[in-house]
């Protein structure tokens, strides 16, 4: 497995910060001026230009490439995929880089001086603050939507941003149960099962932990799992943050009672720490990814065992772990120069990237799980002497997309100053209060870098694929200065509830 794969905890970036003023800003009153009036019943039409379709070349073309450092397996089959392809398209060479490796900081220095690489292999984040910066293409008008459906919805949603198909993803995972088949000989089928497990072996004393999952450990990677279960979510339909409902603090409180109502947990944990102490067969569970399944083998031999994490059986909903990918985008003109004849054959090239062979080879080579349909129900007939593909299986049918929104961002870098709170002041500090200080922050980081779902009860994305290239919504700065502009458009108080502007 990549040791970047997209769904391990990580510390995150926020994007940039914004800042207004200019022509910009005068642009942006005009545009939400017509919108406004639009609304009103005035004929609002589209200003950007979806890019024209591509075509063949029969000259010889050189595209560039970054992203394929991925150590062992992962190196081995995109370099056996590189070579499929260009005996494929012996008129297309490619230039790759290996010595950049995906989640790599220098993508977006680069595209934004003009000398990006033509495809970049990426997480899906990435490859959507890519495109909301302007320097990913946008794929839709490329491909059929017969070839989009051969993917798993989790992954083409993964790789969608408002209505943009930003990038074709090459694998997908997330996090499981493991179980310790010394310990729990049959595996929890509900939450209830799960806790009581965990409780019998941490009844053992000590070096035993039922359930090592310090809440704060991951940014809130893993316990986002455990939101869908109560009914709740981190956003809304408008993209405002609800991480305060009843129904996120029910979640909140459950895992948190893991460590102060049946002391199956411990606080003070660390990812690394965890995996040892399930290593050392003194817990019955470990939340994690396949990412770790070699090094567990390594300890627990026939012991180990893996199953979906359990159906919530006080709320009848299941935990839905995130489960992202990584995959490839092709940058824009502005990015990379690329011209039309690159642009196909970055499209040819990623094409083979992602199809049914490489797929497969990827899994033999390094275990990463396709996303294609064709590729996992390949899998799926052919074990490859891998009794833990079934559970992995299972647990891709109840996910929830990956990051590939921006704005979560702001969740993964708020959640663990909150959690930490909660931890070190639980005399003091309520669940709730650690959700609501959650929630504050998110909303304060979103306002300041100019993230706001709507202006007037109009679409924030309507309001900026009107202003974006190629209708991709753009998080720019005059945005966060709307409350100083609007009154060109006949509004002089703007305030601010849940995702809509009411004058």
């Amino acid at each position: 497995m990549d040791s970047n794969v997209p769904n391990q905890p990580k510390k995150f970036t926020a994007p940039p910060k914004k800042t207004g003023g200019g022509a910009m800003a005068k642009v942006a009153v005009v545009v939400i001026a017509v919108i406004i009036i639009a609304a009103a019943g005035v004929e609002l039409f589209e200003v950007t230009k979806k890019p024209s379709t591509t075509t063949t070349t029969s000259n010889q073309v050189t595209i560039t490439v970054w992203g394929s450092g991925s150590a062992g397996g992962e190196s081995t089959a995109f370099n056996q995929s590189v070579t499929a392809f260009e005996t494929a398209y012996p008129n297309i060479t490619v230039e790759d880089s290996p010595s950049v490796g995906i989640a790599s900081t220098t993508y977006l220095t680069a595209a934004h001086a003009g000398t990006a690489p033509d495809v970049y292999r990426d997480t899906c984040e990435n490859g959507a603050e890519a495109l909301v910066a302007g320097v990913a293409q946008n794929l839709s008008p490329y491909l059929n939507q017969t070839y989009i459906n051969s993917f798993t919805t989790g992954t083409i949603s993964d790789w969608t941003y408002n209505g943009s198909l930003f990038g074709l993803p090459v694998n997908t995972n997330g996090v499981g149960l493991y179980y310790n088949k010394a310990l729990v000989p049959n595996p929890p089928t509900n939450t209830y099962q799960m806790i009581m497990d965990a409780k019998n072996i941490s009844d053992k004393g000590s070096p035993y932990i039922g359930l090592p999952y310090d809440l704060g450990a991951d940014a809130g990677y893993r316990f986002a799992a455990w939101l869908p279960a109560f009914g709740a979510s981190i956003f809304n339909s408008t993209l405002y943050p609800e991480v305060n409902t009843p129904q996120a603090i029910a979640a909140f409180s459950y895992v948190w009672n893991w460590t102060v109502k049946y002391g199956v947990d411990t606080t003070g944990l660390t990812g690394t720490i965890e995996c040892d102490i399930f290593e050392a067969g003194h817990s019955a569970f470990f939340i994690d990814g396949p990412w770790a399944q070699s090094s567990l083998e390594k300890a627990l031999g026939s012991n180990l065992g893996v199953v979906p994490l359990p159906y919530d059986n006080a709320t009848g909903n299941w935990p839905a772990p995130i489960w992202g990918s990584v995959g490839y985008v092709i940058s824009t003109p502005q990015a990379s120069g690329i011209t039309p004849a690159q642009t196909w054959a970055s499209l040819k090239f990623i094409e083979t990237m992602v199809d049914n062979q490489s797929q497969v080879n990827l899994f033999k080579l390094a275990g990463d799980f396709p996303s294609l349909k064709s590729a996992g129900s390949y899998i799926t007939n052919h074990t490859f002497n891998d009794s833990l593909i079934g559970g992995w299986i299972a647990q891709e049918k109840h996910t929830q997309s990956d990051g590939n929104i921006p704005l979560l961002e702001y969740y993964y870098s708020n959640f663990v100053a909150a959690v930490s709170n909660l931890e070190q002041n639980s005399s003091t500090v309520t669940v709730a209060d650690a959700a609501n200080q959650l929630e504050s922050a998110m909303v304060a980081d979103l306002k300041e870098n100019g993230y706001l779902p709507s202006v007037q009860g109009i679409p924030f994305e309507l309001v900026m694929g009107v202003l974006g290239q190629n209708s991709h919504y753009q998080p720019v700065s005059y945005i966060s200065s709307i409350n100083e502009n609007l009154y060109y458009a006949g509004i002089t108080q703007i305030k601010y509830s849940h995702g809509f502007y009411f004058p």
